[in-house]
Formats: structure tokens, sequence, C-alpha cells
């Protein structure tokens, strides 16, 4: 079955909503730049009322190795997502407190031989693949072309955990899994009703349209 993670959380109604709507993992986005910035102490507190069974994870773009082992530990962060090229196969592998997703965002011309490559050199079998918009490392609401998404799944095969994001919403994550059967799925702004703000219908929808697709 498809896993599913609502990205973005900044609200504890939104987490447990989340949550009861059947989302595998949240995530919190600690990325200065991001309109879905999160405290640490508020992402704590958020993660500390969730029903059990739930994964979290950190989003990081501009933390050091040593910044991302504390924020994991202090707020309990299961899963550390690792959002641009200055994380190399060294650093993440100096990520001890939580397991690492690397992000990818392929443009037309990349080669799935990259992924494999950071993960002989890094230890890591999971990876994000993101839509490619140059000078921003994630978050764009764009959508990967379903002809590249199904080659690099395709290529890397059943020896990594590959999920998929970039402007999925309930209209087309359906299709999406259908077309490139993904280990996951990841969305923020396709169930959003501003900018952090998550709209509980549309997560609801969202999960419904991943969970129908496997029928």
């Amino acid at each position: 079955m498809t896993k599913i993670k609502i990205c973005g959380i900044t609200r504890l109604q939104d987490a447990l909503e989340a949550s009861h709507a059947g989302a595998d993992a949240l995530g919190f986005n600690f990325s200065s730049i991001s309109p879905r910035m999160i405290d640490p102490e508020l992402a704590k507190a958020i993660i500390k009322m969730l029903p059990p069974f739930i994964q979290t994870a950190g989003i990081f773009v501009d933390q050091s190795p040593t910044e991302i082992n504390a924020i994991c530990r202090f707020c309990n962060l299961h899963i550390a997502q690792l959002h641009n090229d200055h994380y190399t196969p060294e650093k993440a592998r100096s990520i001890k407190n939580a397991k690492v997703i690397k992000v990818f965002r392929p443009a037309e011309n990349f080669a799935a031989e990259e992924v494999m490559e950071f993960a002989k050199e890094s230890g890591i079998n999971t990876f994000l693949f993101d839509a490619y918009r140059p000078g921003m490392p994630g978050g764009t609401g764009k959508i990967i072309k379903a002809s590249l998404a199904s080659r690099i799944f395709n290529e890397l095969g059943s020896s990594y955990y590959a999920i998929l994001a970039g402007g999925l919403n309930e209209t087309n994550v359906g299709e999406a899994i259908r077309s490139i059967h993904p280990y996951g799925v990841d969305t923020a702004s396709g169930v959003e009703s501003t900018p952090g703000i998550k709209d509980p219908v549309k997560m609801k929808a969202f999960i419904r349209a991943v969970r129908e697709s496997a029928d």
C-alpha cells in the first residue's frame, strides 16, 4: 500500500486531522525560506500530541548536520529529509538521530545513476523526488513530468524506497500512483487552503484517492 506523507504542518489541528484521516507521516519544515516554516518548540509540542504509529519528518534546507541532529533529538523526529545539493553523502552519514531521506529535483536529463551513487556512498536507501525549479529547493507545487518520473522510478527498481512529490493533489495522485508505482507520495500545497494551513476536506480527499488507487 502506498505510504502517505502530509508535509508543511504548522498547526496541531491540521496534524490531528491528517493523522485521523489516515496519513502515515507528517512533515515539519524548518527551512527559513519556506512559508511553512515552523519553530522547533512548536513542532515538538505538536509531535507530543500525535497518536501512536505516526512517523514525523523534519524538512531541512540550510541547517548543518549538527543542527539537524539537535533538532531531530529535541523534537523527537523519526526522519530527516534533506533538501539541497550541499547535503553530500558524507553529511548524510553524519545524521545519527533520525533516518535520512535525500531529496532530488530531477531535470529532464537526470540520470538515476546519480541516486545509486549517492546510496552507495551514504548507505541511504530512501529518496524523494520533487519537481525541479531553478532557485527553489522544494515545495514548488509543480508536477514532475510523468515520463521522467516513470523512467527514474523504473531504473531504480525495488532496491530503493522512492517517494513521489511535486504538485500532487486529489485529482492527479491516483493516476500518478498507477503509472509510476512509488513507495510513497508527499503533498503540501495540494491539501492547503493557504500556505501552511491545511484543508481537512482536501486532506481526506487526497488520502481517499491514494487508497482507491490500490483497488
